[in-house]
């Protein structure tokens, strides 16, 4: 009977201490959870931080760019003036058909702009990608456009 007793007790104690064991895991697991998540958020914001600064760099960047753009359109008004009346024509149409480009460039970069603002709460590897892509692209035809003003004297002096 004590035998019996004794064997009942020992297996409600180890009962007992195997419910501890799954609450202590289970706090500990509720408290890993925790961290991740918190260290899932600090990443994400270190990202968006990271990409905001680099996108406002950029910006800077593309709108000095585009101000030396119509720095050289201005320079080159004044050279058409002093171009005889037979060139003055051409190079005026080639002149305006590069400022509209220049405009619409402008304007692809505040579009840009705005949609990077509103979408940076959503940050992720794709809106990184449409990012890089955008500024390939918009350097790409910044360089063109600064050679196109380049060559337009060039294209008429033939």
């Amino acid at each position: 009977m004590l035998t019996a007793v004794v064997s009942v007790l020992v297996i409600m104690g180890c009962n007992q201490a195997s419910k501890r064991d799954l609450k202590d895991a289970n706090k500990n697991f509720k408290a890993a959870n925790k961290d991740i998540k918190e260290a899932m958020t600090d990443a994400d914001s270190t990202a968006k931080e990271t990409a905001t600064a680099d996108w406002k760099a950029f910006k800077a960047s593309s709108d000095s760019s585009i101000l030396a753009l119509n720095k050289k359109v201005d320079t080159i008004k004044v050279n058409i003036a002093a171009a005889n009346k037979k060139n003055k024509l051409a190079l005026t149409e080639d002149l305006k058909k590069t400022r509209q480009k220049i405009d619409t460039l402008q304007a692809h970069l505040d579009l840009r702009d705005r949609e990077f603002k509103k979408d940076i709460n959503s940050y992720n590897a794709s809106m990184k990608e449409k990012n890089e892509s955008f500024k390939r692209e918009f350097k790409h035809d910044a360089k063109e456009l600064g050679s196109a003003l380049k060559d337009i004297f060039k294209d008429n002096v033939k």
